[in-house]
């Protein structure tokens, strides 16, 4: 849900979806083509987001974002909503991380939505208007719609795999422990010797995002300065960034001195598409655990390359 604006390191919004009810195991898991092993798709990485091919109600291909840091099941735009006519089932409420502000959109349900090889049934969608830029996008693909899998984005080897089974804990190597904040996943990572939780947002055109009200007892190599502006429901935000003067664990793997964006509007860190590039990560929402896996144990993010004129974005 946000611009693609090259070359900036933006944090993104998630939006949490109010007075929907999910349970598990709803959506039984069902393989098109019959057989028990992983159903495999490849990704697009568009400025490191991923984006998949799916099937709506038997039609398409259409293009669809997938987007750990949106809640619910699935978003789709409205010239796609009125192309098949997807019929209204409601309506809910939405909201940018700061939990200032709140609206109501409409939710679609579509009956079949196929990817990977498997199909997923009665989903519902929230409408969402694209901004400038993601014309292109139908839809995206959220959280929960993965719960009843092992659902993995490969970024290595740009595909998204969905099988069946279970993660199992190996003392925080590469499986570690997630909640859910408003149906999105948050772990916890080490900053130097703090902790902090942080969103798994795979659609964020950012990297390492920090709270301003948490930074503020980190070192730093070099003062702060201004890398973006946000924009959200709560109005527009500057963006500061500079590179750490210590480390930042996530699972087994360090991030050293890494280039970080500090966030004055969101209470909680987040983990953007920029780091993620460097793993396979899976999820197990059953057992609330996630994996990361990487051909490297120690990385790096550097600030970002700046373009030319005003810095600005939409969340």
């Amino acid at each position: 849900m946000r611009n693609k604006l090259s070359g900036l390191c933006l944090v993104s919004a998630v939006v949490s979806l109010a007075g929907l009810s999910y349970a598990y195991g709803r959506n039984l898991p069902r393989t098109l083509s019959g057989q028990d092993g992983p159903s495999v798709a490849p990704i697009e990485l568009r400025h490191g987001i991923p984006f998949v091919q799916v099937r709506v109600n038997g039609k398409g291909p259409f293009t669809f974002g997938i987007d750990t840091g949106t809640g619910g099941e699935a978003l789709v735009c409205p010239t796609l909503a009125e192309k098949l006519g997807l019929p209204t089932t409601g309506e809910t409420e939405v909201g940018d991380p700061s939990g200032r502000h709140r609206r109501k959109v409409p939710v679609y349900l579509i009956s079949s939505l196929q990817v990977a090889g498997v199909e997923f049934r009665d989903i519902k969608a929230m409408r969402h208007e694209p901004f400038p830029g993601e014309q292109d996008c139908e839809g995206t693909l959220g959280f929960l719609l993965f719960r009843d899998y092992l659902f993995s984005l490969d970024y290595p080897s740009q595909r998204l795999v969905l099988s069946l089974g279970s993660l199992r804990p190996d003392n925080g190597k590469t499986v570690v422990p997630f909640s859910l904040q408003g149906d999105i996943p948050l772990i916890s990572i080490k900053v130097e010797n703090r902790q902090v939780d942080a969103h798994i947002d795979s659609r964020g055109m950012h990297g390492l995002s920090l709270p301003e009200e948490f930074t503020k007892g980190l070192e730093f190599s070099s003062k702060p300065v201004v890398v973006g502006r946000g924009r959200t429901m709560s109005g527009d935000f500057e963006i500061r960034g500079a590179r750490l003067a210590g480390d930042i664990q996530i699972a087994g793997y360090t991030f050293s001195r890494p280039f970080v964006e500090i966030n004055p509007l969101f209470p909680l860190g987040n983990v953007g598409s920029i780091p993620l590039q460097h793993f396979a990560v899976t999820f197990d929402q059953k057992n609330k655990l996630v994996r990361f896996v990487s051909t490297e144990r120690n990385l790096t993010i550097d600030p970002p390359q700046m373009p030319p004129g005003p810095l600005n974005g939409s969340y």
